[in-house]
């Protein structure tokens, strides 16, 4: 690989530097850098290892997946074409970095950014809409979450770099100690950063950020330090964006909306520019001390609303009269004040410069959508990204390579199948909540979109419209809102070349659609605030002459080792064909609160058999066939090719013969939409 990989070109050739004196280097604040720092830079042999350790580091902990990273001289630039990220050191070079600082500055780019983008690419894009570039304030609170996240991985990984770390932020991005002349919400993000990369120096901060701060790292009745929680390198992206908006986001938003309101009114020329005091606090926000998971209130008003309902027009300093300039005036004084906390966020963007320009990352965001939506969250084919997932996963590269073959076989049918979950979970969600038409005065939910215009209108002393309510519909339980599947296959010695072949493709087909029913669950839940009452379980087993196996034990999620390992198990038959040990395996499972929720059709519970011939008792079969049907469960049985007649006989009258092997997967398919449609 370095053979391939162009040399760094600083302003001079290594043995250049080594014979020719050079004037001292300054660092980011104008001092001059130690003797010791330019030694290091200097030197050619430490040149020429670190460049090869970059090489190395940027190719086990940059990129992963279907973008291939390569060094450039030439700048960062995204290859959209070949599908290549071309990242260039000089870049961080000719702002006055040092070699480390470099290497420090061009993994962050790619780990902490990138690399953490790959972790969940779908999840992570649609969070990432909702702090775009048109919300500035959230835009910069979760980029400095983000960077401290991916710094303390970088570190983890290569502990050598964290004097780098430290120095890089005490001397170029943060070497402020003092922000107490910025607004609260800025001082809180620039606050929080520069106390966690720069360890023993505290920022000097306003009593509402430092107080802000101090809660979070003492949250709760656990005194859970929540900012160590979500950047620790190890947190799952779902899990980190469910605390920031749950408990981070509303204690920023309420410093933020304070701030605004001050600026508002230094702009409009209030007193001292001081706002009035707001009378308790900010309602239909999640409450410092509860975890932003508390039942909102039924109708929601924002502080200013009730004060000047009470009022009428006039008393305690209140004009009776709308303001001068009336709703314009208001708009402007917010746009001003918008407007300077943009200011505010510069010392964050120029101490943070961003290599590849904001097409280049549209179009590397573009093609990780696209190949997510095609690999359905498999590895790269490229052999040095899959040996390196493969050994992170506990699994051979050959085995993934394998799996990902005969998986891209049935991408059709998983597709076919998301399309259909995806209405399901519509509809549930359509049923537990209907928004009003209109917007209203007062309400349940707040307009995000008509948020800033009703301050505004609010302020000019005009009617405020931000609300809906939402109705909450109970349910009139037609369906059932739990499915548990199980899947048991044939590894009799009769299952031979294209059956065998089938029988795997079929369990694939199996454990990947319902594990992407249940993961599109979780995530409209995690964005609509409402449990959907649903919940999708599988379960995988085998008979053969090992007697029964279970493959993948009952439950929700199939992790990457867990699924390589199904499959490599599904390449082997011999023996009889003694299905009921499965079956009798499933039975034992059933207590008696599991055949309650059955009863009461809370919970769906659906058997599949697929084999090729008659099993080795068939009355036996039979008998715990009827247990498993007199607790409701619903046995269903697939026979392949003719021989399979006599497995429709045995599990009549739920049973069917597929004469054609191939189509095999296409049957399991329509098993799994029959027994989803109701749910």
């Amino acid at each position: 690989m370095r053979e391939s990989i162009p040399k760094l070109e600083t302003h001079a050739t290594a043995e250049a530097m080594a014979d020719k004196p050079t004037p001292p280097p300054e660092t980011g604040r104008g001092e001059p850098v130690s003797p010791e720092k330019q030694k290091e830079e200097h030197e050619p042999a430490k040149v020429e290892e670190f460049l090869d350790k970059e090489a190395e580091i940027l190719a086990a902990y940059g990129l992963r997946g279907d973008i291939t990273l390569e060094r450039s001289n030439k700048g960062w630039a995204f290859d959209f074409e070949n599908k290549r990220l071309m990242y260039d050191p000089n870049f961080f070079i000719e702002r006055g970095y040092s070699l480390k600082e470099t290497l420090f500055a061009t993994t962050h780019e790619l780990m902490a950014h990138y690399g953490e983008l790959l972790r969940d690419p779908e999840f992570v894009l649609r969070e990432a809409r909702r702090y775009s570039q048109t919300r500035p304030h959230l835009h910069i609170l979760y980029n400095i979450f983000e960077d401290v996240l991916g710094n303390r991985r970088i570190v983890s990984e290569l502990p050598f770099l964290e004097e780098t770390r430290t120095a890089l932020y005490r001397e170029k991005m943060f070497p402020q100690t003092d922000y107490t002349d910025q607004s609260s919400h800025v001082q809180f993000v620039y606050g929080f950063i520069r106390e966690a990369m720069v360890a023993g120096e505290p920022a000097k901060l306003g009593p509402e950020a430092r107080e802000a701060l101090e809660q979070l790292k003492t949250f709760g009745k656990d005194k859970t330090d929540v900012l160590d929680l979500v950047t620790t390198p190890t947190i799952d992206p779902r899990d980190r964006f469910r605390i920031m908006r749950s408990v981070i986001e509303p204690i920023y938003e309420k410093l933020y909306r304070k701030d605004l309101e001050q600026e508002k009114q230094k702009q409009k020329g209030g007193k001292s520019g001081e706002p009035k005091e707001q009378e308790g606090p900010s309602q239909g926000q999640p409450q410092e001390g509860k975890g932003g998971g508390e039942k909102k209130e039924k109708k929601r008003k924002w502080p200013w609303q009730k004060k000047e309902e009470g009022k009428k027009g006039g008393g305690d300093g209140e004009p009776k009269e709308k303001p001068k300039g009336g709703k314009s005036a208001d708009r402007k004084a917010v746009e001003e004040a918008i407007k300077k906390f943009k200011k505010e966020y510069e010392t964050y963007e120029k101490t943070h410069p961003e290599p590849l320009s904001p097409k280049d990352e549209d179009k590397i965001k573009e093609v990780l959508k696209e190949t997510v939506a095609q690999r359905g969250g498999l590895p790269s084919l490229d052999r040095s990204i899959l040996e390196q997932w493969a050994k992170e996963h506990g699994v051979s590269p050959e085995d993934v390579l394998g799996y990902r073959n005969e998986y891209q076989e049935i991408t059709p049918l998983i597709k076919e199948l998301r399309e259909v979950f995806k209405k399901i979970i519509s509809r549930r969600l359509k049923e537990r909540m209907r928004f009003s038409p209109q917007l209203e005065k007062e309400g349940e939910e707040i307009e995000e979109g008509a948020l800033a215009e009703a301050y505004v209108e609010s302020k000019a002393g005009g009617e405020v419209r931000a609300f809906r309510d939402v109705e909450r519909k109970k349910r009139e339980e037609v369906g059932y809102g739990m499915l548990d599947m199980t899947l048991a296959n044939d590894l009799s010695g009769s299952m031979e070349g294209t059956k065998l072949v089938m029988d795997r493709k079929s369990k694939l087909l199996f454990m990947e659609s319902l594990a992407d029913f249940q993961k599109e669950i979780e995530e409209a839940e995690l964005e609509s605030g409402l449990s959907l009452g649903l919940e999708i379980r599988t379960e995988t087993r085998a008979f053969g002459d090992f007697g029964d196996a279970e493959l993948k034990k009952l439950g929700t999620h199939l992790d990457e080792k867990e699924r390589i390992s199904v499959w490599k198990k599904l390449h082997q038959a011999g023996g009889g064909t003694p299905d009921y040990l499965s079956l009798e395996e499933v039975l034992k499972s059933i207590n008696a609160d599991y055949e309650k929720e059955i009863r009461d059709k809370k919970r769906k519970k659906v058997v599949v058999v697929l084999s090729d011939g008659e099993s080795q008792d068939p009355s036996r079969v039979q008998r715990v066939i009827k247990k498993l049907r007199d607790k409701g469960v619903i046995v269903f049985a697939l026979g392949m090719t003719e021989s399979g007649t006599a497995v429709k006989d045995t599990y009549n009258p739920d049973a069917e013969v597929i004469t054609d092997i191939n189509k095999l997967p296409q049957s399991v398919q329509k098993i799994i939409l029959k027994h989803t449609e109701d749910l």
